[in-house]
């Protein structure tokens, strides 16, 4: 096996087309647009078997606070999976083959990395790629993360009744109103909305700026999609869609309701779901499950693919993670506090939270005497 730092977009377009692993967030020009937008370079290792190709991994290297970090996918890109794609006919090997396959390949890509020496190494894989054997043999600590996954290859009205009774009636009540749904590539509309939302949240954006996202749609016109849903002329919601894979079309970016008395995003996703069904997508993502949208994304009773995140860390990061996670902890304890200062002032008989109960009992506290020794 040989690893080598790949220089040809068109061999590593053509490969990812054909790996079972391989999606939008593969292509060429959607890394180099990261790599621009960015303070991290972009490494298309490659491995080989003889002449044939076997497998690719793209990461991004940089320092982060001091340290040298490698990741794939970077964070704030809007890549929900990333990591290796392998040549599809590991696929189909033998269990022997296919096993000495995949451990000469991994073998390889770990004495690359060490020739880097990172402090921090974070891949995140797509969805369904299950055999992480090799990495958790080599120290990597997986995490297991699921996304939603809407099987379009039932009929329409076995999808529509799988939805709960209540989507189903939102969905209805949307249409009464005669909503416009307007395919564009403009995202302006819904990055204001989704800023929007983010600051009502106390959030950042996750997007490394706008124009990385108006890059990337002005590069893959006919693989992502924005979508604005009016009602009366004005904006309702809006959500960007891509091409992940020949098969999956993927719910991407926003879906923020500006409309709150009613189920916009619901009549959206359901358009979607048709639209998606008669181009011929096999599956619908919705994306990754947080907590705080697990149940609105149940409502259209979803499946659960598992993807992973492995992470291998080094004594100095560790440390460093754990100074910062403290550090953080204190500032968002200061902010409680202060906010219920601020609270206070309005309103003299709301009860006091136990940190501050705590810190003004230890302040008026008269002083202890010493005992005396008899």
């Amino acid at each position: 096996m040989v690893v080598e730092l790949l220089d040809d977009k068109k061999r590593w377009d053509q490969f990812v087309e054909t790996s079972p692993q391989g999606s939008l967030f593969h292509r060429w020009d959607f890394l180099k647009t990261v790599e621009r937008h960015s303070k991290y370079k972009f490494l298309p290792y490659c491995i080989y078997s003889g002449e044939e190709l076997r497998c690719i991994l793209p990461f991004f290297v940089g320092r982060e606070r001091g340290l040298t970090v490698m990741k794939s996918p970077l964070p704030n890109t809007q890549i929900p999976f990333l990591g290796p794609a392998f040549d599809p006919s590991v696929q189909v090997c033998r269990a022997t083959t296919k096993e000495k396959i995949l451990d000469q390949v991994t073998g390889e890509l770990y004495r690359e990395i060490d020739k880097i020496a990172p402090d921090f190494v974070y891949i995140t894989t797509v969805p369904n790629f299950l055999d992480l054997r090799n990495f958790i043999w080599n120290q990597y600590r997986e995490h297991l993360r699921l996304t939603y996954v809407i099987d379009l290859e039932r009929s329409l009205e076995e999808i529509w009744t799988s939805f709960s009774p209540r989507c189903r009636q939102g969905i209805k009540n949307v249409s009464k109103h005669s909503p416009e749904i307007q395919q564009t590539n403009d995202v302006s509309a819904l990055l204001e909305i989704w800023r929007a939302r983010f600051r009502e949240l106390g959030l950042k954006v996750p997007l490394l700026s706008d124009r990385y996202l108006e890059e990337l749609v002005a590069a893959f016109p006919q693989d992502i999609t924005v979508y604005h849903l009016s009602i009366d002329g004005r904006l309702a919601t809006a959500l960007a869609c891509c091409v992940m894979q020949k098969e999956r079309y993927h719910c991407w970016i926003g879906n923020v309701n500006v409309r709150k008395d009613l189920s916009v995003n619901d009549y959206l996703v359901w358009e979607i779901v048709q639209r998606a069904k008669s181009e011929g997508f096999e599956q619908l993502d919705l994306g990754e499950g947080f907590r705080r949208l697990s149940r609105y994304k149940s409502k259209f009773d979803p499946a659960l693919e598992p993807y992973w995140t492995l992470t291998k860390a080094d004594t100095r990061f560790k440390i460093q993670d754990f100074a910062v996670s403290k550090l953080v902890g204190s500032k968002k304890r200061i902010k409680r506090i202060l906010r219920w200062h601020a609270k206070r002032k309005s309103s003299s008989s709301q009860a006091r939270p136990a940190i501050v109960e705590a810190a003004c009992a230890e302040a008026n506290a008269e002083p202890k005497r010493l005992k005396k020794v008899k």
